[in-house]
Parts: structure tokens; C-alpha cells; sequence
């Protein structure tokens, strides 16, 4: 797996990149600011050399607002099969939801104090690659209760939400939610033949 870190502490930048490559995963490069991160990406996009992921921190330079995640949704909107996993001290839901307008493929948002474990970082970073999707339960819960303040929401089905659930577990109930998943495929394929 190929990566590019957008992070502007060189310490975690550093930290990140040790973590990835000593899993096997090639770190392409690391850079400071979101300007960077999309000036970088577009370099290696016209080189053929697009990574399978970006993990970007929200808050970069010159300002230290939002410059990691809007540089992340402009490289979803321009590149959507790039994996894009952020990572925020806070839940920012605001970012959130614009991180996860559109396609929910290949994204990712966490809580940098909520990885516990760097195999869950690992994990979360393969599965937002591979097109798969990895948010933290504190993101989802604080989009849910939004929802029911706003009616973002308001739309999804009850199994949508259970699937949304599901998808914030990610990888720490790896067991339960493969048999949820294959009773979900039974019963749609046992509808389909009923029908």
C-alpha cells in the first residue's frame, strides 16, 4: 500500500511514517500543509504514481482551521478512487459531513486521542484504501444526534443506520461484523428468491 501523510507536526508525521513502514506499507512522502498535500498528489497523479491513501490531519498551516480537510474533499472530488482517511483532535461535524458527502468509499475519519492501538490505525488505513470505510464512533454518534436536532439524517433507513454503525466499528469487533454482515447477505439473497 502506497501513502502520502499530510501532517504538520514532524514529530507525528515522523511517527506515522514509522508506524506504516514498519507494517510493510510504503510512505510515498510526508508533507506539512494542505497546499502541499494537493500540490503533491497532483505531481504524482500526472506521473501515474497516485498512492492507494492520503492520511491528512484537519487542522494544518497557515491557519490551523480546516486546511487538512478541505484539501482531502478537494482530492476526493478530483481523484475518487484515492483513499482519504483525516485525522482530528476533536469531532468537527461540520467536516464530517462535508468529508463524507457523496461517496462513502474510501474514507475515513478519526479521533487521533481514540486510536488506541496502532494495529486499529494499521487496519483503518488498508481498509480506506482499499475503498472500505473507517469512522469513529464518537463521529458517527455525534452525527446521529445531530440528525435527530437537524434531520441530516432524517433519510436513512433503519438497517442504513445499523450499517453505519457497523461501519464505525470497523476493525475491534472484526468477528460480529462478519456474522452480521453474512446474515444480511442471507436475507437479501433469501428475498430475492422469494420474491
Amino acid at each position: 500500500m502506497r501513502v502520502v501523510i499530510a501532517e504538520d507536526s514532524v514529530l507525528l508525521r515522523e511517527g506515522l511514517t514509522r508506524l506504516l513502514t514498519d507494517r510493510g506499507h510504503e510512505v510515498v512522502v510526508g508533507v506539512g500543509d494542505g497546499e502541499a498535500l494537493i500540490k503533491t498528489i497532483t505531481e504524482l497523479d500526472a506521473q501515474g504514481e497516485l498512492p492507494d491513501v492520503v492520511v491528512a490531519d484537519v487542522r494544518m498551516p497557515p491557519t490551523h482551521t480546516d486546511e487538512g480537510v478541505r484539501a482531502a474533499v478537494q482530492l476526493r472530488k478530483a481523484h475518487p478512487g484515492l483513499g482519504v482517511l483525516v485525522l482530528s483532535q476533536y469531532v468537527e461535524e461540520r467536516y464530517a459531513t462535508e468529508l463524507l458527502a457523496g461517496s462513502s468509499r474510501g474514507v475515513g475519519y478519526l479521533l487521533k486521542d481514540r486510536v488506541a492501538e496502532v494495529r486499529e490505525f494499521v487496519d483503518a488505513v488498508v481498509r480506506v484504501a482499499e475503498g472500505g470505510t473507517a469512522l469513529d464512533p464518537e463521529v458517527v454518534a455525534q452525527l446521529l444526534g445531530r440528525s435527530r436536532k437537524q434531520d441530516v439524517l432524517a433519510g436513512l433507513t433503519p438497517r442504513e443506520r445499523e450499517v453505519l454503525g457497523l461501519m464505525a466499528e470497523g476493525g475491534r469487533t472484526r468477528r460480529s461484523r462478519g456474522s452480521s454482515w453474512s446474515a444480511t447477505a442471507r436475507s437479501r439473497s433469501t428475498s430475492a428468491t422469494s420474491s
